[in-house]
């Protein structure tokens, strides 16, 4: 089996795919329409995501999983952010339980200030229940 099977069943497969990138223009009512009933809408949109990465606007073209362009640039940005935020908040939290680091350290090693430790411990601390 393919990563790419899904694509068998896009409704867009079977109508001409100019209507999804156009030259120059937005795409058409139709592709909107044709995108917002199709059963593979959901694996499209991933596929532009992981495709065009964490590309600005101006290199992203055509309907993708029933976003235009810009949707998906500003999805892009915020889901990178998100990742990295979370990324750097299990990293402080890894150094934290694992102690003999102070805060200072702590943002030191993750490349972050010692304010950003504090908020993320604590934060970590109350959702176990512990008393700051």
């Amino acid at each position: 089996m393919s990563r790419y099977d899904w694509m068998e069943n896009a409704r867009c497969a079977q109508v001409d795919p100019e209507i999804f990138h156009p030259d120059g223009k937005a795409p058409s009512r139709e592709a909107k329409t044709i995108c917002a009933r199709c059963p593979v809408q959901r694996q499209c949109a991933d596929f532009a995501q992981a495709l065009e990465g964490e590309v600005t606007y101006s290199h992203r073209f055509g309907l993708w999983g029933g976003q235009l362009p810009k949707h998906r640039a500003r999805d892009a940005v915020g889901n990178g952010r998100l990742q990295r935020n979370r990324a750097r908040r299990d990293h402080i939290i890894r150094l934290y339980r694992r102690g003999g680091m102070d805060a200072y350290q702590i943002a030191e090693a993750v490349g972050c200030d010692a304010r950003t430790v504090w908020r993320t411990t604590k934060a970590y601390r109350d959702s176990l229940g512990e008393a700051a």
